[in-house]
């Protein structure tokens, strides 16, 4: 199946957000490795009149990154894309930046402002600049977005913002496609340079040890770029002022080419096969690089009077074969993790996830491991459970600084899993994505709707605040206590065991009900006031949920309000 034929059979999207925007936020998705396609959708899609060149924002404070994308979805089959589309990405980046918030709309004000906000504090290191179509791609579009790149990059210069582009058309959607299915996607078949020099082997691998030179890995580089990176956590960072070791790698190749071989790590590539050829080299059959993705980078970023030195550098090289499937995620992680990732991959193999993923089985649902898309129905995993259950359990600051955020700190991990039981994420998942059903529904009331209703303008800024999620998921834990006969903990409360292994529609359903009327006390009570001044301060928020609890006490007990059929299925041992 290709991409393509992957994207239509997606028909709840398509019919939820159009084909045109969901073919964008489908892409981003696949693009930004996100497994949750409609929350994506309803948390950064922005496409609207006056729109001022953005049709979807990312904000993601964790890995210092915004990504700006401008989509084109085309009915007729066409040799390339607008290319003035990609051009008008010069609007985008002048409106994230500058321009009167005043005239930005109201639906993208919020957006705007956080993201100017993370520039000027200084936690922004990369601006993403995507345009996303369905065509073939082009010469001319891709020339314009360097153009952009370019002209743009001198403007971030003061921010110390690096500024990428990328045309997400055909080919590259496929490639990213692919790379999900299959771990090495540099298929071909690659004469190694020289002899190796040595060998070692055991059950299920065997690998040899080369020393191959920068001129090598500057021309597979060159002519496959990131997808020699494919089976990696992660791929080249770039050489921007703050990634000191990349520079350092750069400047030895330019200064001390003869000292590279003592003073780097080397690379590891793994490959599909190892053939011999009748010189007595090696033929590698396909390849990733493993672990050496920055090295083998800087050393491609060498400035244009140093590369006679690419011949000079030397390079310590590793080349793995496995056959056995169970045994390469392990090698995979084995080189990724001696330093830091801004990934939570390595914990897909985790104790605790493996128990996670036996525990939800007990309850018909399945629990993904896997990073990027599969076939887990519900959706409900590693990636997408972590931020709101840090949310509801209380710590919705460190929610909102983004996924990777929890998996680089270990205590945050932990106090997101670490015994925790298969209903009680259950319970916070299908909050979350009631939440976003909820956000949904704001979003078409406002688009369907020439002039809003007072209470209705509250509720679609306050959902236009990309900090919003998260924090209403903490207000409306605060609140579960006011409905149940016990002192709620929030590291325990659960669904019962039948409600369980109810579908996720009719958990959904139920906490639509509840959110509803805690977002409907909260319009009343922030009416024209900033919901960052909550938000941001931790006493605003206690007495929020103090009033909001209250109110529902009174309601309760005036018989203007009940919500037994949530009260049943909660549960806390």
């Amino acid at each position: 199946m290709n991409y393509i034929e992957k994207f239509k059979a997606e028909t709840a999207l398509i019919n939820k957000f159009g084909e045109g925007n969901a073919y964008l936020c489908w892409v981003m998705a696949l693009y930004l490795d996100r497994n949750d396609v409609m929350g994506l959708a309803t948390d950064d899609l922005t496409d609207g009149k006056n729109d001022k060149k953005i049709d979807f924002v990312d904000l993601d404070i964790g890995n210092g990154k915004i990504t700006l994308v401008q989509g084109y979805y085309s009915k007729k089959d066409r040799d390339e894309a607008p290319a003035n589309k990609a051009s008008d990405m010069n609007t985008a980046i002048a409106w994230l930046l500058s321009g009167s918030i005043l005239a930005v709309p109201d639906y993208m004000r919020e957006i705007i402002i956080e993201c100017r906000e993370a520039i000027n504090n200084n936690e922004i290191t990369l601006i993403d600049v995507v345009y996303v179509h369905n065509l073939p791609e082009s010469k001319n579009c891709k020339n314009e977005l360097k153009t952009i790149e370019t002209h743009q990059s001198k403007l971030f210069e003061q921010y110390n913002i690096e500024i990428v582009t990328h045309e997400l058309g055909r080919e590259t959607i496929e490639n990213l496609y692919v790379s999900k299915e299959s771990q090495i996607l540099v298929t071909d078949l690659i004469e190694m340079e020289g002899l190796p020099l040595f060998e070692e082997n055991a059950a299920g691998w065997e690998a040899y040890v080369f020393s191959v030179s920068g001129k090598w890995l500057y021309n597979l580089f060159k002519q496959y770029g990131d997808d020699l990176f494919s089976a990696n956590y992660r791929g080249f960072l770039g050489i921007g002022k703050r990634k000191k070791i990349n520079n350092s790698i750069r400047q030895t190749v330019e200064t001390e080419p003869e000292n590279f071989w003592v003073y780097n790590n080397g690379i590891t590539i793994l490959t599909l096969g190892i053939d011999d050829t009748e010189n007595d080299k090696k033929k590698i059959e396909g390849m990733s690089i493993i672990n050496g993705a920055q090295t083998t980078g800087s050393i491609c970023m060498v400035e244009e009077n140093k590369k006679e030195n690419l011949e000079k550098t030397k390079v310590l090289c590793r080349v793995i074969k496995c056959n056995s499937t169970n045994l390469i995620p392990t090698i995979v992680k084995a080189n990724n993790t001696q330093n830091e990732i801004t990934s939570w991959d390595r914990y897909s193999n985790d104790s605790i996830q493996v128990s996670l993923r036996e525990k939800f089985a007990m309850y018909g649902k399945e629990y993904s491991l896997k990073r990027g898309f599969d076939d887990a129905s519900d959706g409900i995993g590693i990636y997408t459970i972590a931020q709101p259950v840090l949310a509801f359990e209380g710590n919705y600051t460190e929610a909102n600084r983004g996924i990777n955020n929890i998996f680089n700190q270990n205590y945050l991990y932990k106090s997101v899993f670490e015994e925790k039981n298969a209903r009680h994420l259950l319970l916070i998942y299908s909050l979350a994505k009631a939440v976003d059903e909820v956000k949904y529904e704001v979003r078409e009331m406002a688009s369907s709707k020439d002039v809003l209703k007072d209470d209705e303008s509250v509720q679609v800024s306050l959902f236009r605040n990309l900090k919003f999620k998260m924090f209403f998921i903490a207000v409306i834990a605060e609140c579960l206590e006011v409905i149940v006969d016990f002192k709620v903990d929030k590291k325990k409360i659960a669904f019962t065991e039948e409600f369980a292994k109810e579908e996720l529609e009719s958990m959904k359903t139920l906490w639509k009900v509840f959110a509803r009327s805690v977002l409907s006390f909260m319009v009343a009570k922030l009416n024209n006031l900033d919901i960052n001044v909550y938000i941001q301060d931790k006493e605003k928020f206690g007495c929020l949920c103090r009033e909001t609890k209250a109110f529902f006490k009174v309601m309760m007990q005036t018989g203007h309000g009940t919500y037994d059929e949530l009260k049943a299925v909660l549960w806390q041992g």
